[in-house]
């Protein structure tokens, strides 16, 4: 029992020194004693990849179709991670994988624990003025990043706490949790102006006041509720590829929304025309030092998740991660898990103006898929 117990413990250790030095590698800190962020932030990850490699070599066993299925999988992704150059969708396959034998629900604890430490301790040190306060204009409006490395990761860490919080205490919301997402929302208008964070955060304040009242009002409602989580999965996932895949601005209509989308799709279409669609995956140049590198003038933009899972991982991947994800949402669905379905369409439609879907460091509720891939069970809410 207590060997046990010890190889549980060695993933939270490995979870928690990589997630904390994850948020604060996102903020405006350059160095530390004297060396970079960056050199730092490598040899990070370099001693992650180890200890993840220990805990699935060494700590997990295994049947044999786990086994097969894990192989054929991470193949694919270091295929795919190799020709693409981005190390997200492996980084992400290594946690899920690891996790065999972690307690899914207090990883979710952790991590909720983490945001609220390092967010505090990210903002105060900004406000000390220790950390540079990243100031952006979006039109007449303001936004500040409270010492992050942009407006949007301030967003995007705030919903991702409230989406924690709303795990952690799902069997007991009351009013003042309502009226703290409210205020949350004009927090995420007047401060970081994240129109995605602050959309989805109000669309979660929505779901989770319609699931009240169906709960306790309209039981036989619930199938709708099930069944609009899965379906709208799917349509998020097919209206990003095909307008995506389409030139929006030959259509008025798609063309306000695109506008309005601060022209996610036809930046999209732009980097289809210029990449196109691989089997296995590319390089994709996008920021101000790639595109230097590759001789492209253009600014460009991959910032819708399923777009960017097509042109940068390659087909494969792309429809692999679409399928588990839905997979996964039916299994939450079918064990009456709303509040973790209700999260991960809340991340789904996160992914029309962001890359965080398939990012564990943005996603913390990717590291749920182990439950897909060991078949667990949860328990019923």
């Amino acid at each position: 029992m207590r060997r046990v117990i010890r190889l549980k413990d060695f993933f939270i250790f490995i979870f928690v020194f990589w997630y904390s030095t994850e948020i604060l590698f996102n903020s405006t800190l350059i160095e530390i004693w004297g060396e970079s962020f960056n050199g730092i932030n490598n040899r990070i990850n370099l001693l992650v990849f180890g200890l993840l490699m220990c805990q699935i070599l060494f700590f997990q066993s295994y049947t044999r179709d786990e086994m097969l299925l894990i192989a054929a999988i991470t193949i694919f992704v270091a295929i795919s991670t190799i020709l693409s150059g981005q190390k997200t969708i492996m980084s992400s396959w290594m946690f899920i994988v690891a996790a065999k034998d972690a307690d899914l629900d207090k990883i979710i604890r952790i991590a909720y624990k983490i945001l609220l430490i390092m967010l505090a301790i990210i903002i105060s040190i900004c406000l000390l003025g220790f950390i540079e306060n990243v100031t952006l204009m979006r039109g007449n409006v303001e936004r500040f990043s409270l010492g992050f490395s942009h407006p949007n990761q301030l967003g995007l860490r705030i919903f991702q706490l409230i989406a924690c919080q709303c795990y952690v205490y799902r069997y007991r919301l009351r009013k003042r949790n309502y009226i703290y997402f409210f205020l949350i929302i004009i927090f995420l208008v007047r401060i970081p102006n994240s129109k995605t964070a602050y959309i989805v955060t109000s669309v979660l304040l929505g779901m989770l006041l319609l699931y009240e009242f169906i709960k306790a009002k309209k039981p036989e409602y619930m199938k709708l509720y099930e069944k609009g989580i899965l379906y709208g999965y799917v349509c998020l996932n097919i209206f990003s590829i095909l307008f995506s895949y389409i030139d929006v601005k030959r259509n008025f209509m798609l063309t306000k929304i695109d506008g309005w989308m601060s022209s996610r799709f036809s930046h999209c279409h732009k980097v289809w025309v210029m990449y196109g669609v691989p089997i296995f995956g590319q390089r994709i140049y996008v920021t101000e030092d790639e595109r230097k590198l590759a001789g492209i003038q253009s600014r460009i933009w991959l910032d819708n998740a399923y777009v960017s899972a097509l042109l940068r991982y390659g087909i494969v991947i792309f429809l692999i991660f679409s399928i588990a994800y839905f997979c996964l949402l039916k299994m939450l669905v079918l064990q009456k898990q709303y509040m973790l379905a209700t999260l991960l369409f809340l991340y789904a439609l996160y992914g029309i103006m962001e890359n965080g879907l398939y990012m564990i460091t943005h996603n913390i509720f990717l590291i749920m898929f182990s439950a897909l891939l060991y078949r667990k069970s949860f328990r019923e809410d």
